[in-house]
This record gives structure tokens, C-alpha cells and sequence, in this order.
């Protein structure tokens, strides 16, 4: 292969990946392009960019919605929640991939089963038993019926799996208790895949709207993600100031991204899972 047939795959190579890469970010750049426009302006012309900026939409949203309420109850709601996750999620896989007991392979089965359902199967049943538990309105209500996540147990215990059972053994015999050799050698051991995990779970609470828009009528109790609907009308939506809140609600799940982000991709790099 020639040097210049080389470089012409390369061009062609990266060039179809920036295309791709541009293609992604467009439904991105449309909102937050938009958010800076006045409403007669965001359906005036194919071009994104506004003739001015202008913080019109910030401004309805700061002032006609309790931003820092429901930034506080994002933070609550997706920490405890997250928290839960993954002190659940680390104690099924660890028992999943290296204690024997009787059921432990149906066990896993419908683990496996809650990945491939959706969550619109489950929302009515688990609806009825937080209302019978008077837990509508309330924090309980939105965070303990996600405490458990079937996706987060079925990759800790892929990444347990990795870890030479004869570490384990060993601290065993040093004098090391089971709870002892999972913090002091398992969990070390696969800490990039914690890391990537706990991102994944984090972006996935921040961003739910289907079960806290059920569960949270009252106003001071609501999450970020609900001023979505702040600004729709009957039949109409404020786009200017809707996507100002979403450009808002984005901000905080891009910085933990950005600060993560190596652990975010040695996680993946080291568990060989992708998507």
C-alpha cells in the first residue's frame, strides 16, 4: 500500500467520522442556539445562528420557575439515588460472580429479565404500591423504586469476573473477612469501571422525567428536568424559554462529565462493554 493511498483512507476516514460527529451535535446546537432567540425567530429560517443574543429566555426562566429549588432537588433526588444503586448493585454482583448458593443462575435470569423490559410495563404496578405506602409527593416515593438497576448489576459482576479469583483466596487467608476482600481488593481493582458506572447511572436519574412528573405534584419538590414543561401552553410551547431551561438543566451532568471523563473512558476501555 502506497503512502498516498494510506493518507487518502485516513482523509476519508476522519472525514466521515466529522460528519457523523456534526450530525450528533445539531439537535444540540439547535437548542442552544434557540435559547438565545426571541420566539418569532426560531422558525424564521434554516440558519441556527441568532440575529442577536439575547437572555430573554433565561430570564423567564429564572424568573417565573424556583431554579435553585429544583437544581437542589436534581442534586438530592440523583445522589441518593445513585448512592442506593450502586451500594445494591455492588453487593448482588459480588454475590453473582463468586459465592454458589442454590438459584443463583434463575436469580440472575430475571436480573438479566429487568434489562429487557421497559420501564412503561412496570410504571402502573409500582405507581400503586408508593400511593398505597402514602409516598406520593415525597423523595421516598421517586428514589426507592429505582434503588435496584438490573443494567448496573450485570456489568459489576462482568467486571468482578476479571479479578483473578486467587487474590481473593488470599485475602481470605491473610484474615480478611468477605466484606473486607471486596472493599480492599475487588472494588480497587475495578475502579475505572465504578467510575464509568457511576456517570452512566448519575446522567440517567438527572435526566428522568416520566416517573418524578407522576410522582411530585407539589411545585417545591420537583426536579429540574420538569421545567421542560413549565412554559407549554395549551396549544402551544414557549420554545425560548423551554430550551433556555433545558440548555440550564444540561450544564451541571457536562461538568461532572468533563471532570470523570477519564475514568469515564478507561471504564469502558477496561470492561470491553461498549453503548
Amino acid at each position: 500500500m502506497t503512502w498516498q493511498r494510506r493518507y487518502l483512507e485516513e482523509i476519508v476516514k476522519h472525514g466521515i467520522l466529522l460528519a457523523l460527529a456534526v450530525l450528533t451535535l445539531l439537535p444540540l446546537i439547535w437548542m442552544i442556539m434557540t435559547s438565545f432567540k426571541t420566539e418569532g425567530e426560531v422558525f424564521s429560517g434554516p440558519l441556527m445562528w441568532p440575529d442577536t443574543f439575547r437572555l430573554d429566555g433565561y430570564v423567564r426562566v429564572f424568573r417565573d420557575m424556583p431554579f435553585f429549588q429544583w437544581l437542589y432537588n436534581s442534586v438530592v433526588l440523583s445522589s441518593l439515588q445513585v448512592a442506593g444503586q450502586l451500594v445494591i448493585s455492588i453487593l448482588a454482583a459480588y454475590a453473582f460472580a463468586h459465592f454458589r448458593f442454590r438459584g443463583r443462575e434463575v436469580l440472575f435470569f430475571f436480573v438479566l429479565l429487568t434489562m429487557m423490559m421497559p420501564n412503561q410495563v412496570t410504571m402502573v404496578p409500582t405507581y400503586i404500591i408508593v400511593n398505597e405506602l402514602n409516598w406520593l409527593n415525597t423523595f421516598a416515593g421517586v428514589i426507592v423504586p429505582h434503588m435496584a438497576s438490573g443494567y448496573a448489576i450485570f456489568l459489576l459482576r462482568q467486571a468482578f469476573l476479571t479479578v483473578p479469583r486467587e487474590l481473593g483466596e488470599a485475602s481470605i487467608i491473610d484474615g480478611c473477612s468477605a466484606a473486607g476482600t471486596l472493599w480492599h481488593v475487588y472494588l480497587r481493582l475495578i475502579g475505572p469501571v465504578l467510575g464509568a458506572l457511576t456517570i452512566i447511572l448519575f446522567i440517567g436519574t438527572w435526566n428522568d422525567f416520566q416517573w418524578p412528573l407522576l410522582i411530585l405534584t407539589e411545585k417545591s419538590l420537583q426536579p429540574l428536568p420538569l421545567a421542560l414543561v413549565q412554559f407549554r401552553q395549551e396549544s402551544s410551547l414557549e420554545y425560548v424559554p423551554t430550551m433556555a431551561a433545558a440548555t440550564l438543566s444540561m450544564l451541571p451532568v457536562l461538568v461532572l462529565f468533563m471532570l470523570a471523563q477519564k475514568s469515564f473512558v478507561e471504564g469502558f476501555a477496561n470492561s470491553g462493554l461498549k453503548g
